[in-house]
Parts: C-alpha cells; structure tokens; sequence
C-alpha cells in the first residue's frame, strides 16, 4: 500500500508543476505591430497620426494596432515628408524616407554704379539667402580693341549672409567696397558665382551673369 501512496503524491506532483508551466509551443500572441521610421538625413520631427510623437528620426513606435497610419516628418530646412504606414500584427513595419532640401534656388540681384567722370563701374550683389561662397570669375574688357582679362577671387567658403540683424539685406561688392573696374563700353563684363547654400542640403550652385554698357 505506501508504494501505491507514495506513486500517488508523485503523479499529482508532476501534474501540478505541468499546468505551471507555459508551453514553449503556445507563446502569448501580440496583437499589435511595431513601426520602425528612418530619414536622411536624420533628425526629423516624427509626427503620427497628427500627434507629434516626441521621437526624432531614426526612432520605432511600439503596440501599434494593425491598420493604416498617416504621419509627416519635418526638419528645419526641409521639405516636410508624409508618408503612410501599414501596420501588421506581430510584424515590424520600416519607413526610410528621403527629405528633400526646402530652401529655393539661389538667385542673386546684381547691381552697379559709375565711379567719379563716368570711366569706371563697380558691381554689388544681393542674395536670397545665407550662402558660402566659393568663388567669383570675372571676365571683362580692359580696352575698346575687345581685348579680354579674367580675375579670379576666392572667397573659401565664407558665409555670406542675407539680411542683417534688423532684417534688412546686406549688400556685397565685388569683392569689396573699393573695387572699380574700368568702364569700357559695347562690351559684356561676364561674371561666373560658385559656391553652396549655407543650410538645409547645402547643394552646390553655379549663377551665371552678364552685363553691357553703353
């Protein structure tokens, strides 16, 4: 009889340590999905839904219900970005996104005025926005036979800026406030700008100007 007990207590024992044990073939079921969002170049506002999510790029969401979601990423400088996220259960979903560069094109506003008697000219410039300027090639005419010189000014990548602390645009010379050239006319002054925009993508730029006398 006790090894009938003792057989009994053994079986009860292995039954209760099974039923407190989770099968590894019956793992809790998630419901929702996860959301993965990158960016280049990173750092962008993640917003979801409409709601900044306090997250900047590269960042994930978790505990998503399944189902589609609108959200928009913004970067100073930059285009904003939507995008539209379709989310699974049990399953990440990854957005990588390419913002593009929200600044305009570069444009410059040239203008000049005549020195002392007429017989010489200097030129300044406005831009539309803060800029590193490279260089400017000039090519001008030095006397009325056509003959041709070109002047090269480095500038290396000095920040030019827009407007000034009141708001107001700052005007350049070229290259600077003493410079006059002299003033032959019928002929083009051709002047070639290289450099890149201060911010956001930093694109490179190439402005291309002309002007005649008469």
């Amino acid at each position: 009889m006790k090894p009938l007990i003792i057989l009994f207590v053994a079986l009860v024992c292995l039954t209760m340590f099974y039923c407190s044990e989770e099968s590894p073939e019956s793992p809790p079921q998630n419901s929702t999905g996860k959301l993965v969002i990158k960016s280049n170049p990173s750092g962008a506002r993640i917003y979801l839904l409409g709601t900044d999510t306090g997250k900047n790029t590269p960042d994930s969401i978790d505990n998503l219900e399944p189902g589609d979601y609108d959200g928009f990423l913004c970067l100073q400088y930059y285009d904003t970005a939507h995008f539209t996220a379709n989310i699974l259960k049990n399953l990440t979903t990854t957005k990588e996104i390419v913002l593009e560069d929200g600044l305009p094109f570069i444009n410059f506003v040239w203008d000049y005025s005549i020195g002392y008697g007429g017989d010489s000219v200097r030129f300044s410039f406005l831009v539309n926005q803060d800029i590193l300027m490279d260089s400017i090639i000039v090519e001008r005419p030095i006397d009325v036979s056509g003959t041709y010189t070109k002047d090269r000014y480095i500038y290396n990548k000095e920040l030019l800026v827009w407007k000034d602390q009141f708001g107001n645009p700052v005007k350049y010379f070229l290259p600077n406030y003493n410079l006059y050239y002299p003033r032959i006319n019928n002929f083009n002054y051709w002047f070639n700008v290289y450099g890149q925009k201060a911010y956001g993508a930093q694109t490179y730029f190439h402005i291309f100007y002309y002007r005649m006398f008469n």
